[in-house]
């Protein structure tokens, strides 16, 4: 009675725990969006990061995409508007205000992604996974989010002109 139980008891350990219906999934490497998120600027790496979320099929990122671009909409407006929330910034800082508040946004926004997939993240690094190549995408992202804040841009303050 005792030898059932215990055999029993193990049981659940031969049972696979993971199923074959959702294979593991490389993500993009954080050094990679850290270079995408330095070089392109808060929208590129909204459009990067999304592409990790879309590889690992969270529907639960959106609200942080959602929330990241009012903050990138923010930015556009105020630091290149007449805006006066940025006014002691810029007597500050002088053109290089916008340069300096988007790099800060971008990179502040890869870390905000970063902690969304961390658990991905460090188990990739635990099992050695191999990342895929991040070239096309990270081009794509950088140039894509360098063309969106350039229209966003213009497209807020075509009135101002």
């Amino acid at each position: 009675m005792i030898a059932f139980y215990i055999t029993f008891m193990r049981e659940h350990l031969l049972t696979p725990s993971l199923s074959a219906s959702a294979p593991p999934v490389s993500l993009y490497s954080i050094r990679s969006s850290f270079f995408v998120a330095f070089l392109g600027g808060p929208a590129a790496i909204i459009l990067y990061s999304t592409l990790n979320s879309w590889r690992l099929r969270r529907a639960l990122d959106i609200p942080a995409y959602l929330i990241a671009v009012v903050l990138v909409v923010l930015l556009v407006y105020g630091t290149r508007g007449d805006v006066a929330y940025f006014a002691w910034l810029r007597e500050q800082l002088g053109s290089d205000t916008t340069r300096f508040l988007s790099r800060g946004l971008a990179l502040a926004l890869c870390g905000m992604f970063y902690l969304l997939h961390k658990k991905q993240h460090r188990s990739a690094t635990l099992f050695d996974s191999k990342a895929p190549s991040p070239w096309l995408p990270a081009i794509a992202s950088t140039v894509l989010g360098y063309a969106a804040t350039v229209g966003l841009a213009a497209l807020l303050l075509k009135d101002a002109a």
